[in-house]
């Protein structure tokens, strides 16, 4: 491209253009032959050119008369508005020739750039433009390389090299690019090769490559000639071979040789899935040259395309391949966290569902990415905030549609197929994005072999699907799975279907799903079951399934599947008739406000409250008993005392309920709550042991292990620590075994006790490499569903389990985990720890208090932990109660560490006390213990030894293995004060043991190891 202002000449195609004000270009007519003088004149600017040069380089082989040339100097003046006597363009000089004087500029240089514009951003293929940068270092090394970059359609090739080849712009590179065009009616030969050599001739090293070209490629020349300067047409001229084509592969190989001798080279190639056979020969050829030039080879190609129109391609590829002449990249779709950061979406679980519902769409295509967002954009379902792009609606709300672009580019492809193929695919994507060859033949009116035949064309041909892994039916037959190559292929294939025809093949596919799974294990193919028949409008028979589906989710504790699948039944459940709907709301509003509860939601409340008012409404009584219940518990989370009213009016439903063991169950349930919520009371354990008695005497086994693992809870919090563990063992599995037949029973809940029950019961039993372990488990279930209360309360948990081993520094690092620290250090914590709830930020600021004191930072931790114990006081909520007594005896320990004895002896007073209201043993044990050292500081031995007693007693008669060694070391100090040293060495042999034990039971080499050992001393 040429510029003298305001004028631009194209010589590639040969357009001469006028550039207005505002920068619009507008054609300037101009015949052929005067074009061609034009651009003669334009090209050697400022020279005198006589005419026998002119005429030399413009009509080589023809005898013309110098005089033609007047005739089109007048043409040229006329285009360009020059005149001869004032000349601004060309200059005549009589009897000699004519000079270009205006200033002639090039505006970019085709040699080096792809564009005239910068390459997309590159999201997610650092590892591929490292391997092209890689193999760039070994060819200026003088090792020349072969690179194929393929993947399907819209995948990023482009973006790829075009990105890798802006790189190479101010690297001393000489670089050129072709590209392959789909030629309908034949492709010219070397036409990808032609291009990129005409870019380069008209670069910046235009003058060499023409060189080498007449030098070594003459017959690559003659295809040039209309592009090579008239020095380089006259000195082709002389040359007698230039017209020989037998030489073309040799030539260019030589040319290559010469250009990348000492100066590196890449060669683009794209699109080679167009390739004409000859460009694939010269490839061909290249490779099997054995030579140390730097030239590196650059093509792209579609791999959806090889089977279908590049068979030759595939062929050269796999054989360059195995003799290791070339490398090839392969570009897959963008994962979750690539599309996160192409979107910039937020590190939350909306910003997360977000993108990887962009990945579900878009299977990571880029193209169809970024078709997708535009068309949500102008939909103004997403828009751009602060560089984000954000979903302004609920993702629930937001309705995909295949946009038009890509609609018609796969609408085009399906119409190619023939009829039998089509029904294949129509069928399959009624099954969803995976199927095998069985399930959906009958649908296509085929059997599953000819299905599998036309399954496994469309795959060798890369269309549509591809294969995917291997499945065992019931029948003991193996059969392949294919899976679609992207979700918009299988969505054009069901918009093509009328529902009439869409309803009959979802039926036909849901009784072949039936066949393919008998009775006992149709709950691994549940959620497709129901999915196939809700398609098919059989509702009853849908729903059915998707409850079977929701209590499998339930089993894995899957919180998020199930509120899923329960959206798929609130819409299901609405089409029931009158009689069966309300049922089927109730128990679905329970699901979901179960779930809810379990996850420590806020919504939980609310739902709780709908399913009390819908059960009055409707007379469920059990239903009602329940959701008071529920809501009971949501309530204590912030208010303990408010949440007491409800878990009475459940135990007043249950007078409603007939069945005594029914009615034992909510009485029971209540009484449990209760206790737990807002502490030890004989009575309501009176009324919990009352009821165990019909709960275990009734028929039905499953409603006993119900209630039996509440009941666990009671256990644990009055010292039966073994018959917690087996109550919670025994009967969960129960329950989970028999999910499926009673979604009443909140298995979450049960779940959710049994996995925050089971390391702390170690951990009282003073089996603390057991309790490490559960700890373990527990929180990698927690965090794989992302239940963050059960993370947050799990990490507490622990940090007391270091705390009573003396590992305070581990303890506090638990706080900082939890933002605690977050003032000081600015870093807030990850979602999944981020505390929310009163009581699991009362637990984090017990812990800190308790572990700065630990770590010798005493005034610090007491005010901590006096200020915790100012806010339980004034609004108690759930547990604070029990751990009141930690909180006392920390402060009490904290206070005599301090040498305060009488704030020391106020607090040890205040756990003995609030011990005394219980059973718990191991509390009762501490709470005496510390106080017998406040006792022994204040020199009082007679009252320390009354302590030391009671204490010992406690542990000898139901143990508090937990509280033992403790107990055992200061009876031991006290018989040294009292003179008394064969008292004094028993206890310290049993203090010895007691601790021993707790030390063996940690993990070899643990940490808590060496902190417990030091504790000791």
């Amino acid at each position: 491209m040429k510029e003298f202002k305001p004028f631009r000449l194209d010589p590639v195609n040969h357009c001469l253009w006028r550039i207005s004000d505002q920068g619009e270009l507008a054609p300037v007519t101009i015949t052929a032959k005067a074009f061609d003088v034009l651009r003669y004149l334009v090209e050697h600017p400022g020279r005198l050119i006589s005419h026998e040069e002119m005429l030399e380089a413009l009509w080589p082989d023809v005898a013309v008369q110098p005089e033609v040339l007047k005739g089109y100097v007048l043409a040229i003046r006329h285009a360009l508005g020059d005149r001869a006597q004032r000349p601004r363009y060309v200059e005549t000089h009589r009897g000699r020739g004519y000079r270009f004087i205006a200033e002639v500029s090039t505006p970019q240089k085709t040699d080096n750039r792809l564009s005239s514009s910068a390459a997309p951003s590159l999201i997610g293929r650092t590892a591929q433009l490292n391997a092209l940068g890689e193999a760039l270092n070994r060819v200026r090394n003088g090792q020349p390389r072969i690179v194929f970059v393929h993947g399907d359609a819209g995948i990023g090739k482009t973006v790829l090299v075009e990105t890798f080849c802006e790189d190479l712009s101010s690297q001393h590179v000489l670089l050129s690019y072709g590209r392959c065009i789909e030629g309908f009616g034949g492709t010219e030969p070397f036409y990808p090769i032609i291009e990129a050599l005409s870019r380069l001739m008209k670069g910046a090293s235009g003058n060499k490559v023409q060189d080498a070209l007449v030098a070594v490629a003459p017959s690559w020349a003659a295809q040039l000639a209309g592009v090579l300067s008239r020095e380089h047409r006259v000195l082709l001229q002389k040359i007698t071979h230039a017209s020989s084509s037998g030489r073309m592969l040799g030539e260019f190989c030589e040319l290559l040789e010469l250009l990348a001798e000492d100066e590196t080279v890449v060669l683009l190639l794209e699109d080679l899935h167009w390739a004409d056979f000859s460009t694939l020969d010269l490839i061909s050829a290249f490779a099997r040259r054995k030579s140390s030039i730097k030239l590196l080879l650059l093509a792209t190609y579609r791999s959806d395309e090889l089977a279908t129109r590049g068979p030759a391609l595939k062929q050269l590829v796999n054989e360059l391949l195995l003799h290791k002449w070339c490398d090839t990249i392969h570009l897959d779709g963008l994962d979750q966290q690539d599309i996160a950061e192409y979107v910039r979406a937020e590190d939350s679980a909306e910003g997360r569902s977000f993108t990887q519902l962009l990945l579900h769409r878009s299977s990571g295509n880029p193209l169809f990415l970024g078709t997708i967002l535009d068309h949500l954009q102008g939909a103004q379902l997403v828009s751009q905030h602060q560089g984000r792009l954000i979903n302004d609606v609920p993702l629930s709300q937001i309705r995909f549609e295949i946009p038009q672009t890509i609609g018609h580019v796969v609408e085009t492809k399906i119409s190619g197929l023939d009829a039998e193929t089509q029904r294949v695919l129509e069928a399959a994507s009624a099954v969803g994005e995976l199927f095998n060859s069985v399930v959906p033949a009958t649908a296509a009116g085929l059997n599953a072999r000819r299905f599998e035949e036309i399954c496994e064309a469309l795959c060798r041909a890369r269309w549509f699907i591809h294969r995917h892994d291997l499945e065992t039916l019931e029948d003991g037959r193996t059969v392949r799975r294919y899976r679609f190559n992207h979700a918009l292929l299988r969505e054009a294939l069901l918009s093509r279907q009328g529902p009439l025809r869409l309803a009959q093949s979802h039926a036909l596919i849901g009784k072949e799903l039936e066949k393919s799974y008998p009775g006992d294990r149709r709950g691994n193919a549940a959620f497709e079951l129901a999915e196939q028949f809700s398609h098919a409008r059989e509702w009853s028979k849908g729903l059915s399934y998707l409850r079977l589906a929701l209590q499998t989710a339930k089993r894995r504790f899957a919180h998020q599947d199930a509120l899923a699948i329960l959206d798929q039944a609130d819409k299901i459940a609405r089409h029931l008739p009158d009689g069966e709907r309300e049922p089927a709301e109730a128990m679905l509003l329970e699901d979901r406000a179960s779930i809810y509860a379990a996850n420590h939601d806020p919504r939980a409340g609310q739902i709780f409250a709908e399913l009390a008012e819908m059960s009055e409404r409707c007379r469920f009584h059990d239903i009602q008993a329940r959701a008071e219940l529920g809501l009971g518990f949501v309530l204590s989370w912030r208010d303990a005392a408010a949440s007491v009213e409800h878990l009475e009016r459940a135990a007043r439903l249950s007078h409603a309920q007939t069945e005594p063991q029914l009615k034992a169950r909510i009485r029971l349930s209540s009484a449990i709550w209760r206790i737990w919520i807002g502490g030890w009371d004989p009575e309501l354990a009176r009324i919990c042991d009352e009821n165990l008695i019909p709960l275990r005497n009734g028929p039905d086994r499953q409603i006993t292990a119900w209630g039996l693992v509440e009941y666990g809870m009671i256990c644990l919090i009055s010292g039966r620590y073994r018959e917690c563990l087996e109550s919670v063992d025994a009967n969960l599995d129960i329950l989970v075994k028999h999910a499926a037949d009673r979604p009443e029973f909140n298995i979450f809940r049960a779940i959710w006790m049994a996995h925050l029950g089971r390391p702390w019961v170690y951990t009282l039993l003073g089996e603390w490499g057991r309790a490490l372990k559960e700890f373990d488990a527990s929180e990698a279930l927690f965090v794989g569903n992302a239940n963050r209360y059960s993370v947050c309360t799990l990490e507490t948990l622990r940090g007391f389990l270091y705390l009573m081993a003396g590992d305070y520094l581990a303890a506090r690092d638990i706080c900082s985990k939890l933002g605690f620290y977050q003032e000081r250090t600015s870093q807030p914590p990850a979602e999944l720890y981020t505390l929310v709830l009163p009581n699991e930020i009362r637990h984090c600021r017990l812990l800190a208090g308790a572990a700065e004191a630990g770590l010798g930072n005493r005034a610090q931790g007491i005010e901590i932990l006096r200020e915790l114990e100012r806010d339980i006081l004034v609004q108690p909520v759930l547990t604070d109660w029990y751990w009141l007594f930690l909180l006392e005896w920390s402060l009490a320990d904290a206070l005599l560490q301090s040498g305060e004895l009488e704030p020391a002896r106020l607090h040890a007073d205040r756990m003995i006390e609030r011990s005394n209201r219980t059973v718990e043993v191991t509390w009762r044990a501490m709470a005496r213990e510390i106080r017998c050292r406040v006792a022994i500081a204040e020199g009082d031995l007679e009252q320390a030894a009354r302590l030391i007693n009671d204490a010992l007693q406690l542990t000898e008669v139901m143990g508090a293995p937990m509280a033992d060694w403790r107990v055992h070391r200061t009876a031991a100090r006290l018989h040294r004060l009292q003179g008394d040293d064969t008292c004094a060495s028993g206890h310290e042999q049993l203090f010895n043991a007691k601790a021993q034990r707790l030390l063996d039971s940690l993990p070899a080499g643990h940490r808590l190891q060496q902190s417990f050992a030091r504790l000791m001393t």
